[in-house]
């Protein structure tokens, strides 16, 4: 059984359009939380370079509950690689974003998660939720991957 998480998804844009999505606040903030939840502006830190600060508050937008990411990237290589951690509990998250059929091959490798996350068909639909939104951000289309 694999001991990460791996979500691949495409969009029909440039690997240069996807890092600045993920690295400007004011992008970020309208794609990266799943349907369902929202990240609001202000709670948006991307500091993009080793070392640098990367937080946000996820908001359940059903009930307001707030789930606050606090992370520093570890690896920055644009427009290709984020390397984001949380030291405090284990957890690290590579995003590459590769060139690939006249758009970018976006691929998550999440590591140091609960076994229960790892293949859950619900976390798995919460990413694609949250690339579907990219593409509606960013006017583009969007296709899921194998997750393999």
């Amino acid at each position: 059984m694999s001991t990460s998480l791996i979500i691949r998804h495409w969009i029909a844009t440039t690997p240069d359009e996807v890092w600045r999505a993920y690295t400007t606040p004011e992008i970020f903030h309208q794609f990266f939380s799943p349907e369902g939840l929202s990240i609001p502006l202000e709670s948006v830190v991307i500091e993009p370079w080793v070392g640098g600060r990367f937080e946000c508050t996820m908001v359940f937008d059903d009930t307001g509950v707030e789930n606050p990411n606090i992370g520093v990237l570890s690896v920055v290589e644009p427009p290709h690689t984020l390397v984001g951690e949380e030291p405090s509990i284990g957890f690290r998250s590579t995003q590459t974003f590769t060139e690939e059929a006249d758009g970018t091959l976006i691929t998550v490798v999440q590591e140091g998660l609960p076994a229960e996350i790892i293949g859950n068909p619900e976390v798995v639909a919460a990413f694609r939720s949250s690339y579907r939104k990219l593409g509606r951000v960013l006017d583009v289309a969007t296709e899921e991957r194998d997750c393999n």
